[in-house]
């Protein structure tokens, strides 16, 4: 069975990957942080990792080059929504999501997803990443 690792610090995202995951029969583990995802990589190894890219401390794309240089053979999803949502949260200088996504790719990841996407965007990813 293929195990994917979720590395995400909003619990609202988490939740939503870690059903629509297992429900499609993967066996999921969660990290809550970049540090924490690194550990639970080193400390039992996902086929797949999915990562957010905008995290405090360690972010996305720090997850994605520590992931490449300790294990190669893991396939990496980033994900990101830019943290820009709203006009309320409007930035005029913020990065853009497209930008973000552009330096997750750079870094190694093998594919990127815009959040919001929809479960069978992700579910198709997964399924191509899998190991055969």
């Amino acid at each position: 069975m293929t195990k994917v690792l979720i590395i995400d610090d909003e619990p609202a995202v988490v939740d939503v990957l870690e059903k629509i995951l297992q429900r499609a029969g993967y066996n999921v583990a969660i990290a809550k942080d970049g540090t924490s995802g690194l550990k639970c990589q080193k400390d039992d190894p996902a086929d797949i990792v999915v990562t957010d890219i905008m995290m405090p401390r360690v972010n996305g794309v720090q997850v994605i080059e520590a992931l490449r240089r300790e294990h190669p053979q893991c396939r990496i999803i980033a994900i990101s929504g830019g943290g820009n949502f709203g006009p309320m949260g409007y930035k005029s200088e913020a990065i853009t999501t497209s930008a973000y996504l552009a330096a997750a790719e750079k870094a190694g990841a093998d594919a990127i997803l815009t959040k919001p996407f929809d479960r069978k965007e992700l579910l198709d990813t997964v399924r191509r990443l899998s190991p055969a």
